[in-house]
């Protein structure tokens, strides 16, 4: 399976990310009432793209593909940016830097 698909495979795997979806694809009140309080403050900063996930961090921001809540995942999109062609084997802040143009999930440079 290609990077892409596990993503968006991985979402219907994670709670807050499903909401996300759920509610994205079908807004209602019931959908948008099924998220907690914090990412109802917050859902106009998502939207889809197709079916990924994707997160603006300010409304400035170009949009970043979400990241599942799923460490494996997580550690081949990085490992992904480390090692190709345009990586050249990046440091720790270079690969950071790379992924986080890309991407987004909470505490990745923490992960």
């Amino acid at each position: 399976m290609d990077l892409r698909d596990e993503i968006v495979s991985a979402y219907a795997d994670d709670a807050v990310y499903a909401g996300i979806v759920a509610y994205l694809r079908a807004p209602s009140d019931e959908t948008l009432g099924a998220l907690s309080r914090n990412t109802r403050n917050q859902i106009d900063r998502y939207h889809l793209d197709g079916d990924l996930l994707c997160y603006n961090i300010d409304k400035f921001d170009a949009p970043r593909v979400v990241g599942p809540n799923d460490d494996d995942l997580r550690a081949r999109i990085i490992h992904e940016f480390h090692d190709s062609p345009m990586g050249a084997h990046l440091g720790r802040e270079k690969t950071f830097a790379a992924v986080s143009r890309d991407f987004f999930w909470p505490h990745m440079y923490n992960g």
